[in-house]
C-alpha cells in the first residue's frame, strides 16, 4: 500500500481549500490501514486536529439513526409498510400542498398515509422542524424542546407532496428519532448509547458535547492564507430546544469513534471488537435502491452533482452506477456526509471503509469528497486489489 499521494493531497487543504483541520481513517479487508491528521482544531491556539478531536457530525448522524431503527426492525418492533400514525397519531390526517395554475396553493387531504419506509427514504413530504407551531410549543414547555413533543407538533404542518411520490431532503430522520422513542419507551440518546455506542466502545459520540476542551472550533469561511475566518460559531438552525435530539444531524463524534461504527456496517454489521449491531441481510437492505423513477429524478438534482451515479436506500446514498460518478468504489457502496464536510464511504464489496472529517462552513466540500475516495482506493491497489478498467481510467485523472 502506498498512501503518499493521498497524504500529500490532504496536506494542501489548509492553504488551497481553506480547511483549518481534518482527519481521515481507513480500513481495508477489515483491518485499519491508514490514518492522517493535519491542520488545527483551534487555529488561534495552534491545537492540532487529532484522532480524538470532537466535532459535529451534522447529517452523518443519519447513518447512526437508520442503524438504530433497523435494529428495531430486526426485532420485529414494526414493519416498513406500517403507517406512521399507528405510532404517532398526530400524523393520521395530513394535508398536502397543491400548487394551482394561478400560483396559489390549495391544501387537500393526503390520499396515502406516511409509512415508516417513507421516512427512511425521504419521500414522506415532511419538511422542516422549524415551524411557528413548533416554536410556540417549545416556548410553552419551558423551552426544552424534547424530541417526541416537537415531532408531534411538526404534524400540524402540511406536506410538500403526496407521501411516496417524490424525494425531498428534509427532517424525516428527525421523525425516525421520535418514532424510536415511541417504540422503545426510551429517549433516542439513551437507546443509541446502550445499543450502538457502548457496545462498540464509542466513548466520545453523543448528543451532548462530552469534552469542550477537545471540540473543534466552528469556523465560517476560513481563510488559510490569513489564518482567520469571517466568524466563529454555529450558523445552522439545528434544534428548537436544548433537550432536542436530532436524528438528522445532532451527534458529536471523533474520527476514532465513527470509523469503528462505519467499519461494522462494512463488515455486514460485525464490529472490529466482535459485537454485531446488524444482520448481513439488513445491511444489504439498507444499501438497496428504494426510490421510484420520479423520486430518483429528484435525488439526481440534489447535492451539487456529488451524488451523480447514486440513488437512495434506507437513509443512505447507495452507488448504482460507478461510471456516472467516476467512482473507484463498487456498486452498492453507501454512506452519507455532513453539513460541515464529514464524509463516510462504506463498501462491503471492496471491503473498504473510509471516514473523512472536517468542520468548516463555507467550503465546497462536496467537490473533493470523491477525489479523497478515489485517492484512497488507488492507495490500496497494490494490496491484492487490482483496478478494474473503469478504475484504471479514473486513476489516470488523479
Amino acid at each position: 500500500m502506498n498512501f503518499t499521494k493521498l497524504t500529500a493531497y490532504l496536506d494542501t487543504f489548509y492553504n488551497e481549500k481553506n480547511i483549518p483541520g481534518l482527519g481521515v481513517a481507513m480500513y481495508h479487508k477489515h483491518q485499519p490501514v491508514y490514518e492522517h491528521y493535519t491542520g488545527f482544531s483551534d487555529v488561534e491556539n495552534q491545537v492540532p486536529f487529532r484522532r480524538d478531536s470532537i466535532f459535529k457530525l451534522y447529517s452523518a448522524t443519519k447513518v447512526v439513526t437508520c442503524t438504530a431503527l433497523l435494529q428495531l426492525l430486526e426485532r420485529g418492533k414494526y414493519k416498513l409498510t406500517d403507517p406512521l400514525y399507528e405510532y404517532i397519531p398526530e400524523f393520521k390526517h395530513m394535508l398536502v400542498r397543491h400548487s394551482l395554475p394561478d400560483g396559489t396553493v390549495d391544501l387537500l387531504p393526503s390520499q396515502n398515509p406516511i409509512t415508516i419506509e417513507h421516512l427512511f427514504t425521504m419521500t414522506a413530504g415532511i419538511e422542516t422542524i422549524h415551524t411557528d407551531a413548533v416554536h410556540k410549543a417549545v416556548a410553552e414547555s419551558s423551552s426544552e424542546g424534547r424530541t417526541l413533543a416537537v415531532i408531534k407538533t411538526v404534524a400540524q404542518e402540511p406536506l410538500a407532496f403526496e407521501p411516496g411520490s417524490n424525494f425531498k431532503y428534509t427532517a424525516c430522520h428527525d421523525v425516525l428519532g421520535a418514532l424510536l422513542e415511541v417504540i422503545t419507551g426510551r429517549s433516542f440518546g439513551q437507546y443509541v448509547q446502550e445499543n450502538i455506542f457502548d457496545p462498540l466502545g464509542m466513548k466520545d459520540t453523543s448528543f451532548q458535547l462530552k469534552d469542550e476542551s477537545r471540540f473543534c472550533k466552528l469556523y465560517n469561511r476560513f481563510n488559510g492564507m490569513t489564518h482567520t475566518a469571517e466568524s466563529v460559531g454555529e450558523t445552522f438552525k439545528l434544534k428548537p430546544g436544548p433537550a432536542y435530539e436530532s436524528g438528522g444531524g445532532g451527534l458529536y463524534s471523533t474520527v476514532s469513534d465513527y470509523i469503528i461504527f462505519a467499519e461494522a456496517l462494512c463488515n455486514y454489521g460485525l464490529a472490529p471488537n466482535g459485537v454485531r449491531i446488524l444482520k448481513p441481510d439488513t445491511v444489504d437492505a439498507m444499501r438497496s435502491n428504494r426510490l421510484s423513477p420520479t423520486a430518483q429524478q429528484d435525488f439526481a438534482k440534489f447535492g451539487g452533482g456529488s451524488k451523480l451515479g447514486y440513488s437512495y436506500g434506507l437513509g443512505v446514498r447507495t452507488l448504482v452506477n460507478p461510471e456516472d460518478n467516476n467512482a473507484l468504489s463498487q456498486q452498492g457502496e453507501f454512506g452519507w456526509d455532513g453539513a460541515r464536510g464529514c464524509y463516510v464511504v462504506i463498501d462491503p464489496e471492496s471491503e473498504v471503509t473510509l471516514f473523512y472529517a472536517q468542520q468548516e462552513h463555507g467550503s465546497e466540500w462536496y467537490r473533493w469528497h470523491g477525489t479523497i475516495r478515489n485517492y484512497a482506493y488507488a492507495s490500496i491497489w497494490d494490496a491484492g486489489m487490482p483496478p478494474t478498467k473503469l478504475q484504471s481510467r479514473c486513476l489516470e485523472d488523479l
